[in-house]
């Protein structure tokens, strides 16, 4: 595994690569925790940490790329936002079919009428997107864009290179070995979530409903919520495609410091709820180091 890259309390782990000798101190027995906790998974591990600007402050194969599954969602709702900004309303129809459903669509499936047809609004399917990890309402939010390639585009205007969004649910979610498909890199999703959830990119009131819809979800509960320390708020957006688990949430300490963690599990031997708990130990290592 390689060394975290980080800043105060984790500086030594670069000084693994760097400098002779064996560094010593809390940042090596977090950075040897680490790889034991990717050897038991069986998997890959992506990690970044960045603060509330979006600074940098950890990563571990934070460059690689990693199926982005539904954590995708997240930036999905951020554009939704951007576009309000911008005068598309909230309130536009999604009209949509029995057939157009894909497997796990809580929210939308329920709005099927008895002819077969139904309507979603653009607000309500960003927050379905988001909260129940809708994937009817993510489609349908696409479509109404232009694509995935609209949403990639708009990320690239904002700065972010790496993250691709190529086909909608459920075939997004193959990851198929060394397909760049609809993937990411734990750096450029805490980077591009950090812009949504904390920084310019949305008005303040937007932002605090995008946060709000992450408390809101439950799909995370076991993962990197489950690590934090008692009394820190946090919110979050999970994907899971079955050879992956990943996590993308918000953190902020009783100090009040907010950060954004990203954490992506690629093909691991475990599954379900023993991804879920890799996923927390990961988070108790990272959030050990964050300045309060």
């Amino acid at each position: 595994m390689r060394a975290l890259l980080a800043a105060p309390a984790l500086l030594a782990l670069t000084a693994c690569a760097t400098m002779p000798g064996e560094p010593t101190g809390d940042s090596v027995v977090a950075a040897k925790a680490l790889r034991a906790i990717e050897k038991r998974s069986g998997g890959r591990l992506g990690i970044a940490v960045v603060d509330a600007r979006g600074k940098l402050v950890s990563a571990d194969r934070g460059d690689e790329r990693f199926a982005m599954c539904s954590t995708f969602k997240l930036l999905l709702a951020g554009q939704v936002f951007e576009r309000a900004e911008k005068g598309v309303s909230l309130r536009t129809p999604l009209p949509f079919t029995r057939g157009d459903l894909v497997s796990w669509s809580p929210g939308t499936e329920k709005l099927v009428g008895p002819d077969g047809r139904g309507e979603q609004r653009l607000g309500a399917a960003a927050r379905d997107a988001v909260v129940l990890s809708d994937n009817t309402a993510a489609n349908l939010i696409l479509e109404q864009m232009g694509g995935p390639a609209v949403f990639s585009a708009a990320l690239r205007r904002a700065g972010d290179t790496v993250t691709r969004l190529d086909r909608i649910e459920p075939g997004l979610n193959e990851n198929a070995p060394g397909d760049e498909r609809d993937t990411t890199s734990p750096i450029a999703m805490a980077t591009s979530a950090a812009a949504y959830v904390y920084g310019n990119r949305l008005h303040a009131d937007y932002r605090k409903q995008l946060r709000g819809w992450m408390i809101e979800s439950e799909t995370g509960l076991r993962r990197i919520r489950a690590g934090l320390p008692q009394g820190w708020v946090a919110g979050d957006k999970t994907g899971t495609c079955g050879t992956a688990y990943n996590d993308v949430a918000f953190v902020e300490t009783p100090g009040g410091k907010g950060y954004v963690i990203a954490i992506y599990l690629d093909r691991p031997t475990v599954e379900g709820d023993a991804a879920s708990a890799v996923i927390a130990d990961v988070t108790r290592i990272i959030v050990a180091d964050l300045p309060d």
